[in-house]
């Protein structure tokens, strides 16, 4: 699922529910016509459903950045993140009275920000070279699933530091055989080097797979530089001149796999597919979500009806849900979700629309408000007015469910992550705050 439409729809945790009210005094208005009470009511804590659920694959071909690393974690298992990518031919035209030596090949790995871990410890890749070309599946994609096999030996190993947010570059040297290798093919005019179908089938790509133990999984940029292998020669004319040639992604047959071991997590036991969603109930009264290993949410309100049951008459005045990370989940070795997206979907999980803002045009992203000193008051926001006025006095396969994941390209290219609280009775859980007006005939 690159897309949120390529997931079966969303998953659920729970939470408890009280009343709590405060009213206005009874209204006169119409009492000479008909005996009658106008009320208004705030509702506090109504009652959230909340589930976890775990896709069946996201799509990750194509994306501007990729993820490598290691990172082994009590909640979301042992998480090891490999890069595949093909690689694009280059343009190179020798000339015959010139002389061409190779300097070096050198890797340029920019930092995309994102990361998951400690970054004070190093990181160690190992490059390898495919054994076949990359190809697509039947639908003509590749998924966080996909696994492509390499040579049994890596061409090298390097190691370093992430500095994920000093807008640092690394660059990397390749073995100067590599260099020699590929220039040779560009003087020579090798055939190989003369379209892509040929060039892939020459130089499969490469593998960058993290050493297991790592400590951290970084983000890195991919475009016509970044990712690159950069080919620096020397040019023997009438003078020596250094120049460079660039072999660029293919993005078309490149992207990150994932590999994941939960055993021994809370999430040990969590089946892929929506039909086997897990309340929060189950999990401790928590809700868990992550970017690139498929975990989302879907939320349901079970009493939402028990409103109607204030008076004759009710309306709903406004509805906001509040949504609490767990204090403590996240901070240096982690990130919150810059963003939430909120899907309608139907009783079938079929998809129906996104939660819109007041003006019915924009999508609500959460609204984060974050309290970076005591991380007490952290929590995303949704209006969801028009989402319960249209749900109140529905049942069964009238109602309406919510499905909350990132925007696709969060999901697909970051470890980001949330753990919700659910726990009943605590200040700061998951919440439906409601007030509605209620009409009462005397």
């Amino acid at each position: 699922m690159k897309k949120l439409m390529h997931f079966p729809l969303l998953a659920c945790c729970v939470l408890s529910v009280a009343v709590l009210a405060c009213r206005d005094d009874d209204s006169d208005l119409g009492r000479s016509l008909v005996e009658t009470s106008f009320r208004n009511v705030f509702v506090d804590t109504c009652s959230v459903d909340i589930s976890t659920i775990l896709t069946d694959s996201l799509l990750t071909k194509g994306d501007s950045i990729c993820q490598i690393g290691y990172r082994a974690d009590t909640v979301w298992g042992k998480v090891a993140s490999t890069y595949y990518a093909e690689y694009a031919t280059a343009s190179f035209t020798p000339d015959d009275t010139h002389a061409y030596t190779p300097d070096s090949l050198v890797l340029r790995l920019m930092y995309s920000g994102h990361y998951w871990g400690d970054t004070l410890q190093a990181q160690r890749v190992s490059v390898y070279r495919l054994r076949r070309s990359i190809t697509l599946d039947n639908d003509q994609d590749l998924y966080n699933h996909t696994s492509w096999p390499k040579e049994d030996a890596p061409l090298f190993t390097f190691e370093f530091a992430p500095r994920p947010g000093r807008g640092e570059e690394l660059t990397v040297r390749f073995p100067d055989s590599m260099a020699d290798e590929l220039l040779t093919g560009l003087v020579e005019e090798n055939e190989a080097f003369d379209d892509q179908e040929d060039f892939k089938e020459y130089f499969h790509g490469l593998a960058f797979v993290p050493e297991a133990g790592g400590s951290c999984i970084t983000g890195f940029l991919v475009n016509d530089s970044a990712m690159a292998l950069t080919l620096y020669y020397s040019d023997i004319g009438t003078e020596r001149v250094q120049e460079s040639v660039v072999f660029k992604v293919n993005t078309d047959y490149a992207y990150t796999g994932i590999e994941c071991d939960r055993q021994g997590t809370p999430l040990a036991d969590i089946a892929d597919g929506i039909e086997n969603l897990v309340h929060s109930y189950d999990t401790g009264h928590r809700a868990y979500q992550q970017g690139l290993t498929g975990f989302y949410n879907q939320l349901e309100f079970p009493y939402l009806n028990a409103l109607e049951e204030e008076g004759d008459i009710v309306s709903v005045e406004s509805a906001t849900l509040y949504l609490y990370p767990l204090r403590g989940s996240y901070g240096k070795e982690s990130q919150l979700p810059d963003e939430l997206r909120l899907y309608i979907t139907d009783e079938n999980n079929v998809l129906e629309d996104y939660v819109y803002g007041s003006d019915g045009v924009t999508v609500q992203t959460g609204n984060l408000t974050t309290n970076d000193m005591f991380g007490r008051d952290t929590y995303y926001s949704f209006d969801l007015t028009t989402f319960v006025r249209n749900n109140l006095g529905t049942w069964g396969t009238s109602r309406q469910k919510l499905l909350l994941s990132m925007p696709d390209e969060a999901m697909a290219t970051t470890f980001d992550q949330v753990i919700f609280t659910n726990q009943p009775g605590e200040e700061r859980q998951c919440r439906l705050d409601v007030q509605i007006k209620i009409y009462n005939k005397e």
